[in-house]
């Protein structure tokens, strides 16, 4: 009520974040990026289609995005540095007279060329032409047909859209719209323009898809939770009352984790959300073992052992779920935030609240006969415990020897968008010829440093590498020290008479500037946009971006491996990279969670029983990874925070098996308990999102493990502890 809960749907908003300075790159270079959307027309009626379609979006206010600067005004910015700014074709003109005439009627011959008419007023020698055609080759990647952009791919003209969103877009219901009259819209002119493909994309769609995906998978399985829930009480009880409380239970969790949540961040993220239903099933354990233990009317109130084993249940759980607070990746901190809380919640309420019904809670004659007989079948069980026991060794044998581990933590697991979407996305960077292309960035401590550095780098990977493209800034801003070697090779030229010619024909002086072209001066330029989007000056340092094509990523890899100043930069690798980074931190912190639990179990049930407990857990961890690896290929990330949840609820189970032995309630309890968790979290198997489906995966098959090797902990048949 007091704070209105902002739901975020990003999916790099996840991530952890990688250190200050590339970070500070990212935001700099490829925040608009993210505002971008691009759509490519195709077909018979391909021109009227991209007219149609440009009208309804300068109609929606998306403009344009792509703007290249006219020849003559660039003429006139850069008629001043003259002389000092050469292209690499100028410059082997240079080498002899006979060359340098050879290239120069070759250009005056050319006067419809729109860089020699525009420039030769200002400067005779063509050298502003030459550099201008360069430059602008480099700048402008597509054809420009009557103001429609077009580019050639596999024989198919494409007409191109680039357009830009507001920041306010990112809203799940803003997404959602923008991208449903967009869609409309596509729609339309498809029954308009028949036989003409129109694809489209951007970072607005894939939230779009991914926000709704969510929402639909936690509608689709809060509702089948509860629905199950609601149908096992009212099985074992027979009561509405019961419901009532577990009802309760459930939404004291809910607020309790809700109300921290929003205190500890300021945006919640969907998926968040969709990971948080599964706290249904653990905070209806609670209400479970509560409502089980009053029933069975020996005394008023709890049991003693019920109560040492809610708080032991709650100490284990909270511990292993509070860890993840701290972790680097957003998802998993607010999701341990959520469920500490809730857990915290759903304890206080079985306490303070359930018990206050107790003489409304009786067992249903049916369920106790089937706890007669489940007790009768574990107590057989225990007899075949070594059996049991090898079995599932030679389980996780056969299964590594078949799948042996390995990890995958590919960022793109957390995607969920439709496949059309990442096809067009694919297809879009083939046409902006960024298909095999990769993102360099390279770092320096002030501005002449930067271009030296980049100017290097290009001409040592041209030398190896002479189909490679590789556009940097220094194209556009040759250091001071390039432009006076330029400066330098121009006036020993006119003093060796190669210009002699040119200025008796023209009637115009060829004259050297001496003024340097400097950053600062091009950030006022009629190219600012686009500098601005390549460069990054901060106090600490110079950073500039560009794109390298046509040379194999392992080689770019070895550059920046010797070169302290230059980073392949690959979102998906980094974030990846990141993930498996935090895998490791998992499963030092699974191991450390046995310890800890051994430690335990020693203190409170003594050293024999504690190791077999310890036996149990490490056992059920092997068969999760074992299983999972072999039915997935490979494991992630959240195949261990599966592992972990399951670690934390069979240390209830083994807590709850010490304390109250075979008792019947004991046993409904943690068979419910076992079976409600199955169903909320085995659905999350049923997810199209990769992550979630490990998830889900992983807890449904840890659950029946520690379903069928708990018992096994048990020396004999105790009473109760009253």
């Amino acid at each position: 009520m007091l704070q209105k809960p902002q739901i975020d749907s990003d999916i790099l908003a996840l991530m952890p974040q990688s250190d200050t300075r590339i970070d500070n790159v990212e935001a700099h270079f490829f925040a608009d990026n993210k505002q971008q959307i691009m759509f490519s027309i195709t077909g018979k009626h391909a021109k009227q289609a991209h007219d149609k379609l440009n009208e309804w979006l300068i109609a929606n206010d998306l403009p344009a995005r792509f703007n290249v600067p006219r020849i003559d005004v660039l003429s006139q910015f850069y008629a001043p540095y003259a002389g000092r700014l050469l292209s690499q074709e100028y410059r082997a003109a240079l080498e002899s007279q006979q060359a340098f005439n050879t290239f120069y009627y070759q250009k005056l011959s050319q006067l419809a060329d729109p860089f020699v008419s525009t420039t030769i007023h200002l400067d005779a020698s063509l050298s502003l032409g030459s550099f201008l055609a360069q430059q602008m080759q480099t700048l402008q990647t597509f054809n420009l047909e009557e103001n429609r952009l077009t580019v050639l791919h596999n024989d198919a003209k494409y007409y191109l859209l680039f357009a830009q969103i507001n920041d306010n877009a990112f809203g799940i219901e803003q997404a959602q719209q923008l991208t449903a009259s967009i869609e409309q819209q596509l729609s339309q002119l498809a029954v308009d323009f028949e036989q003409t493909t129109v694809r489209y994309s951007g970072a607005v769609f894939h939230t779009s898809a991914n926000a709704s995906q969510a929402k639909y998978e936690m509608t689709l399985f809060g509702t089948l939770s509860l629905l199950a829930l609601i149908t096992m009480i009212i099985w074992v009880f027979r009561s509405s009352v019961a419901l009532w409380l577990a009802s309760l239970t459930v939404l004291s969790a809910i607020l309790g984790g809700a109300t921290v949540l929003l205190m500890a961040f300021s945006e919640v993220h969907i998926l968040t959300l969709v990971f948080a239903v599964t706290l249904i099933g653990i905070a209806i354990d609670y209400s479970f073992h509560g409502m089980l233990d009053l029933s069975s009317g020996q005394a008023k109130g709890y049991s003693r052992g019920v109560k040492v084993a809610l708080l032991l249940s709650l100490l284990t759980t909270s511990l292993g779920y509070a860890s993840l607070y701290f972790s680097p990746m957003l998802l998993l901190a607010q999701v341990g935030v959520f469920v500490v809380a809730g857990l915290f919640s759903a304890w206080l309420c079985t306490l303070l609240i359930t018990q206050q019904w107790q003489h409304q809670l009786i067992i249903a004659a049916p369920i106790i006969n089937i706890a007669n007989k489940l007790k009768n079948i574990l107590l057989c069980w225990l007899k075949l415990r070594r059996y049991v026991l090898l079995a599932s060794v030679l389980l996780i044998a056969l299964c590594y020897l078949h799948t042996p581990v390995s990890f995958n933590n590919d960022v793109r697991l957390l995607n969920a968008s439709p496949q059309t979407l990442i096809e067009n996305e694919a297809f879009h960077l083939s046409l902006l010829g960024r298909g095999n292309g990769q993102i360099m960035i390279m770092f320096a401590d002030d501005e002449q440093a930067l271009l030296k550095q980049l100017a290097s780098f290009k001409t040592t990977l041209s030398l190896q590498y002479p189909d490679a493209t590789v556009n940097v800034l220094s194209d556009l801003l040759p250091s001071a020290a390039m432009q006076m070697r330029n400066s330098a090779l121009v006036k020993e030229k006119q003093q060796q008479g190669f210009f002699t010619e040119v200025e008796n024909m023209t009637g115009q002086p060829i004259i050297v500037s001496t003024k340097v072209l400097t950053l600062d001066s091009l950030l006022t330029s009629p190219l600012a946009p686009f500098i601005e989007q390549q460069v990054m000056i901060s106090d600490e340092f110079v950073a500039s971006w560009f794109m390298v094509t046509d040379v194999p990523t392992r080689v770019l890899a070895e550059s920046a491996s010797a070169d302290p100043h230059l980073l392949v930069y690959n979102k998906v690798a980094l974030l990846s990279e990141g993930l498996a980074h935090y895998s490791h931190s998992l499963l030092i912190t699974l191991g450390c969670a046995i310890l800890l639990a051994g430690f335990l179990f020693a203190w409170r049930f003594g050293v024999v029983c504690a190791f077999k407990q310890m036996a149990v857990l490490a056992v059920t961890i092997a068969i999760i990874l074992s299983l999972c690896s072999v039915l997935q290929g490979s494991l992630s990330i959240f195949n261990l925070l599966g592992s972990l949840l399951v670690m934390a609820l069979s240390i209830d189970y083994l807590v709850f098996y010490q304390i109250n032995q075979l008792s019947r309630e004991n046993i409904i309890a943690i068979s419910l308990s076992a079976v409600s968790s199955m169903w909320v979290f085995g659905m999350l198997a049923m997810s199209i999102t990769p992550a979630i489906y490990s998830f889900g995966l992983t807890i449904m098959i840890g659950l029946i493990a520690i379903f069928i090797l708990a018992p096994l902990t048990l020396a004999m048949p105790k009473r109760k502890e009253k």
